[in-house]
């Protein structure tokens, strides 16, 4: 079943289940500590500033061209 939901309509979140398939535990394991090294602050969502916290833009191929800025 596709429409997890069961709203007569399939969200990207739902394709993307069907497509691609549920997760094994090893995988989900890896995915949630990326996730935490992400999340600087521990509040559950990857914002803005903790992008900035964890990856240098400056080393952007698009930023060392002068085509984008860090920000």
């Amino acid at each position: 079943m596709i429409d997890r939901a069961n709203d007569k309509s399939i969200n990207y979140d739902e394709f993307l289940r069907a497509v691609v398939g549920d997760m094994n535990q090893n995988r989900i394991k890896w995915v949630k500590l990326a996730f935490k090294k992400l999340d600087k602050d521990g509040s559950g969502v990857v914002d803005i500033q903790d992008i900035k916290g964890t990856y240098d833009a400056s080393k952007h191929p698009e930023v060392k061209a002068g085509k984008m800025t860090e920000d």
